[in-house]
């Protein structure tokens, strides 16, 4: 760790749980999974260190993606619900990628940063939008990459059970 940056956790519940996803937002390149080209950060250094977060906010699909084929995209609910807890993965970086980061993703869809908390000393930040979006279905594509990305942070959660996880946020729509 630089002692000369201050650093963050990124705490991600969309499609940036999956490792390959979220470093396009890092290093910049291409994207298989919607045709996409991301621009870098001006730090394009990989994450510290990852590790999977339950974030006490309510998952939800909305608004509309143009790419990701006109489906809803991952929001949190901006109201904090101690009974519901939101599979994440968190990415130990900078202060200044998760600004890059927050940027691209746009301050107009996600201009919410919530503050989850500290673990060891270093502050744990996700983002959403202040208001309720229009909830809207996802497309297929789009939740494949939430999947595969949960698998990769819990691999003790069987296929089915992360399906029934996300089936579960589709149905509360």
């Amino acid at each position: 760790m630089d002692v000369n940056k201050k650093y963050v956790w990124y705490a991600c519940y969309g499609s940036n749980i999956l490792r390959e996803r979220f470093m396009l937002y890092i290093q910049g390149g291409f994207c298989r999974f919607n045709n996409g080209h991301y621009s870098p950060c001006n730090d394009k250094s990989a994450p510290l260190e990852d590790k999977p977060i339950n974030i006490p906010y309510k998952l939800y699909f909305g608004n509309s993606s143009g790419s990701w084929g006109g489906g809803g995209v991952a929001f949190l609910e901006p109201e904090r619900n101690d009974n519901t807890n939101t599979l994440g993965r968190m990415y130990l970086i900078t202060e200044e990628q998760f600004n890059d980061i927050n940027e691209q993703e746009s301050l107009i869809w996600y201009n919410l940063i919530i503050n989850l908390g500290t673990l060891n000393g270093v502050p744990i930040k996700t983002f959403t939008h202040s208001k309720m979006f229009t909830r809207n279905l996802p497309v297929q594509k789009y939740l494949k990459v939430i999947e595969d990305g949960i698998s990769e942070t819990y691999p003790e959660l069987s296929k089915v059970e992360i399906e029934n996880y996300l089936q579960l946020s589709i149905n509360n729509m």
